[in-house]
């Protein structure tokens, strides 16, 4: 969080390039067991190893973004990463997606201003590996532009782009760096204008590939476990072969000078959120970004955050927010206030301006506490492939290939002093770098229903007659999912023999992990449940609020002390509610967990609910609720949640109404509060779980001793979902004028997490929208007839009864609810005449089971499991069962559940936009 900045210095030069052969690659820099290899044509790989992961992170970074496309031609760049995922010479079309999300866990892109990535991460297995290295090598040289995907993939941008016109600050922002740089440099988004991007033709698209699109103007970066020698010798195989080419210099961002900005002042009207921004910008000083990084938490974080402080905590704003952007060419610290409408905004804007430009100096103390975050945060990061691999790939562009500067930014943050970082703050958090920013709700006049006008229909890829591509041989995937479950049950039966199961007298389960964890850390999760749907009803704001209290404070113990606390145990503590008990949540690295989960549990014994406390927290929940809930996404999810409502006001499963929520919130108090923690809290309706490097026989003994005396005081029976049957519905809803319309659909299922049908309609989900580019929802939302950006399906089962729902989500170009819903109709009733297809059910299994192996490696996945087994009586060997069942399923089975379950006439659709007509979602 704290050191997602980078630095420019000058390129180091690398040493050890001797006149090799191409079949070797020649390390070049190595630091903390990180190193950088180079082939003789330039591209370079950065390796950092660790042996305790379960997954590989790839990245392939072509060092050219959108600040290289051509004049005329904004978007470029970020067109062509789109259509990179569409075949090679040798890897031919939809073969290309396939073939990653056969091997990869996860796989995606992005283009900013100075780069363009391709991330994947796969198993650590050689055979992923590879075939991920293979098909990047192709990306790079040998992928084959098709002129029939460019009208689709520009709509699809179209619709990416109206996302992010859609989010407020991404539109502050926008407006500030077209302000700063005009419409040029990183005044010119990278997702490009519709124009622009309708006049790019083939030719350009292919030539600014070759051009940029070269070994010495890429770096790859692996983390995680993987065979290093193995590595090397494949990405020399496979990149050695590609020619270098001459590489044009980059585009050079002339320095900013803040002062020089002529509009100081920017308003963005849309949503619902009132906020102030004050905006300190000015062009690079790397000398300055340690202690800008830090800024952010010495203003906002709670509670020593002296804006936090003094405009939360008095009640002058809801919260306070802050970030930074410290680039390339520029540094830029945000800090803001969210306000409700009882606020005084000059007031907002008055302490906003004095908390940050005449606060008092910061303390040594403020400053060690900032900087053990920061240690924190980057052992944590260290332990994480993907972290890891993200900030190296970061650096690798900022700092011109220096990612090892990414380590020198971490040690200059802990050798920051207190004179020189008081300073530093002061110099440029100054009226000449501020630019101020506001952020209002959308205007009331927006919110008035509209009249669709006809649209000429793009030209997309469903209009195209052209002869599907044969699919793969199902044969493949089964070797995948036998090789899968046979390892499955490995882990299972390993893991399983580890875990200590046991009860105390009282009768609370609890499950014992001790082994070594990747993070070196501990892990403790004790859920408690308590009362019924009698006890508990009209509880549930009390509820929340005691949650949220539990660890604000003890009896002994002030809010800073816990948290000072937690920071010194490299770990954090958190109470949530959940159906009608409590979590807990501890964590901390291993020699500090007993020590500190003793102090966690000590403070959660002896809450204050401090009045002050209380009712800050009560006041910030009303001033959030004292918004319109207009937006597209809102608008449809409650409108969904009322047509779906089985259950009356105060019951715990009843849906979300803000005046309720209000009512609710006004009428509750303090007392009521500590009556609730008094009545049900301790309980012996419990199950605790903890995974790590720990003694078990003294935490036995530690259990015994905190948890054997409880007794709940309330009968406990669980609430749960009923299944209930709707009739279908299509309700088309008015929203505020957005660019996009929210699409929710639901049908409800007699199913659960256990049920016999659970597995064919698991992988029912995955056919249907798991892949954003290959699902059949994919096909025809997005691929054929470019009517969304982001999709996706969801399966949820309960796993206490036979209740479930298949849900389809989707954001949608406002106007075009109709074509969305025909096609999600579409779809369905595919797959209701049609069925799946061999392949796909296959290729669903081998991604569900690999998914499931993993998660089974991380000793951490397995620890979030153990409570709900322990619940409902089970171990990681009923998880084998489950395997079975996934790889006996067979078309027919899936074939069979869709006629089984998809009833049309129960399908509940919502959208919403500013065609649609008003709801009463009272």
């Amino acid at each position: 969080m704290l050191m997602r900045f980078k630095q420019l210095t000058l390129s180091l030069c690398l040493i050890g390039l001797s006149a090799t052969s191409w079949s070797q690659t020649v390390l070049v820099k190595t630091e903390k067991n990180i190193e950088e290899y180079k082939l003789d044509n330039g591209f370079r790989v950065i390796l950092a190893p660790n042996d305790k992961e379960n997954k590989v992170y790839v990245n392939t970074v072509y060092l050219t973004g959108s600040l290289n496309d051509p004049k005329g031609k904004g978007g470029l760049a970020h067109l062509l990463e789109h259509l990179a995922f569409k075949g090679t010479q040798n890897v031919k079309g939809d073969e290309f997606q396939r073939r990653l999300d056969q091997f990869t866990l996860m796989t995606n892109a992005s283009t900013d201003y100075y780069a363009t990535k391709y991330i994947n991460i796969v198993r650590p297995e050689k055979n992923a590996l590879n075939e991920i290295l293979y098909l990047e090598s192709e990306r790079m040289d040998k992928l084959v532009l098709q002129e029939k995907f460019v009208p689709s993939e520009i709509e699809i941008v179209k619709r990416e782009r109206e996302i992010r016109m859609d989010q407020p600050f991404a539109v502050l922002m926008d407006q500030m760096l077209k302000a700063a740089y005009g419409n040029q440099y990183l005044g010119r988004l990278p997702i490009g204008d519709l124009p622009e991007l309708k006049s790019i033709t083939m030719n350009e698209l292919n030539q600014f590939y070759r051009t940029w699109y070269a070994p010495n103007n890429a770096v790859m970066v692996i983390s995680g476990k993987f065979d290093k020698t193995e590595v090397l010798n494949k990405v020399d195989q496979y990149f050695s072969p590609i020619p270098a080419r001459t590489v044009p210099a980059p585009v050079k961002v002339p320095v900013l000078d803040a002062s020089k900005i002529s509009q100081r002042q920017f308003t963005v009207q849309k949503g619902s959120d009132l906020a102030k921004f004050h905006i300190y910008m000015n062009g690079k000083n790397t000398k300055l970004q340690p202690t800008l990084a830090l800024a952010p938490a010495l203003y906002t974080m709670q509670p020593s955050g002296s804006l936090y402080k003094n405009m939360v905590e008095t009640g002058i704003s809801t919260a306070v927010q802050a970030t930074t952007w410290l680039d390339q060419d520029f540094n830029v610290v945000f800090m803001g206030a969210i306000y409700a409408p009882n606020h005084d905004v000059k007031k907002v804007d008055e302490a906003l301006k004095i908390g940050v430009e005449n606060s008092q100096p910061f303390t040594e103390a403020e400053l060690q506490r900032i900087k053990n975050i920061s240690q924190n945060t980057a052992e944590s990061i260290a332990n994480d492939a993907v972290a890891l691999g993200s900030r190296l790939s970061d650096y690798a562009v900022s700092s011109h290939g220096q990612w090892d500067q990414y380590f020198k930014d971490l040690q200059a943050v802990q050798d920051l002093k207190l004179k020189d970082m008081n300073q530093t703050l002061k110099d440029f958090l100054v009226p000449s770098h501020r630019i101020l920013g506001d952020i209002l709700p959308t205007p009331e006049d927006q919110k008035k229903a509209m009249t669709l006008k006809a649209e000429e229909k793009p030209k997309t890829l469903d209009q195209i007659a052209e002869k599907a591509e044969p699919l793969k041989d199902a044969k493949v995937y089964q070797q995948e999912v036998a090789q899968f479950v046979t390892q499955s049950a490995q882990q299972l039966k390993k893991n399983e023999q580890k875990i200590q199961r046991g009860q105390l007298k009282n009768g609370i389960r609890y499950a014992l992990f001790p082994t070594a964890t990747r993070d070196d850390k501990t892990y403790a999760t004790i859920s408690l449940d308590f009362g019924d749907e009698k006890s508990l009803f009209g509880q549930a704001t009390t509820l929340d609020l005691t949650s949220y209290l539990m660890l604000r404070g003890s009896e002994k113990h002030t809010l800073q002390e816990i948290t000072d606390k937690a920071i010194a145990a490299s770990g954090g503590a958190s109470v949530s509610s959940n159906g009608n008990g409590l979590t807990l949540v501890v964590q901390a690295k291993k020699d500090k967990f007993e020590e500190f989960l003793g102090f966690i549990l000590d403070v959660v014994k002896q809450p204050k609910f401090a009045q002050s406390e209380f009712d800050l927290a009560k006041n910030q929940s009303l001033s959030v609720l004292d918004r319109p809930y207009t937006e597209p996404a809102v608008v449809a999810s409650m409108t969904l949640s009322k047509v779906l409502e089985i259950y009356q006001p105060g019951d715990l499963r009843y849906h979300f109404e803000p005046e309720l929520a209000k009512k609710q919130l006004n009428e509750a108090t303090r007392a009521q509060v500590k009556q609730f923690y008094d009545q049900f809290f301790v309980t012996n309706y419990a199950q605790i779980a903890i995974t790590g490097d720990f003694d078990p026989k003294k935490m036995q003994k530690t259990l015994k001793k905190t948890f054997a005396s409880w007794k709940a005081k309330q009968p406990f029976k669980k609430v749960t979902g009923q299944y209930t049957e709707y009739k279908a519905q299509k309700i088309h809803a008015l929203s505020e004028q957005r660019e996009f319309g929210s699409y929710q659909s639901v049908l409800a299922l007699p199913v659960g997490s256990y049920h016999k049908d659970a597995p064919a309609l698991i992988v029912l989900s995955h056919i249907l929208g798991n892949s954003q580019l290959s699902s059949r929802l994919a096909q025809e939302l997005r691929e054929k007839n470019a009517l969304v950006y982001g999709f996706g399906s969801g399966l949820s089962l309960d796993p206490d009864v036979d209740d479930g729902t298949l849900s389809i989500t989707a954001n949608y170009t406002a106007g075009r609810s109709n074509q969305v819903s025909q096609s999600v109709h579409k779809v369905l009733n595919e797959l209701l005449n049609k069925g799946v297809t061999a392949q796909e059910v296959e290729a669903a299994k081998a991604d569900i089971m690999k998914k499931r192996v993993t998660a089974l490696e991380d000793e951490r996945s397995i620890h979030g499991m153990l409570t709900g087994q322990l619940e409902r009586n089970k171990t990681l060997l009923d998880r084998a069962v489950r395997d079975q069942e996934f790889a006996q399923l067979s078309k027919d089975d899936v074939d069979a559940v869709i006629k089984k379950y998809i009833k049309l006439e129960h399908f509940v659709e919502v959208m919403a936009d500013q065609y649609g007509q008003a709801q009463d979602n009272r």
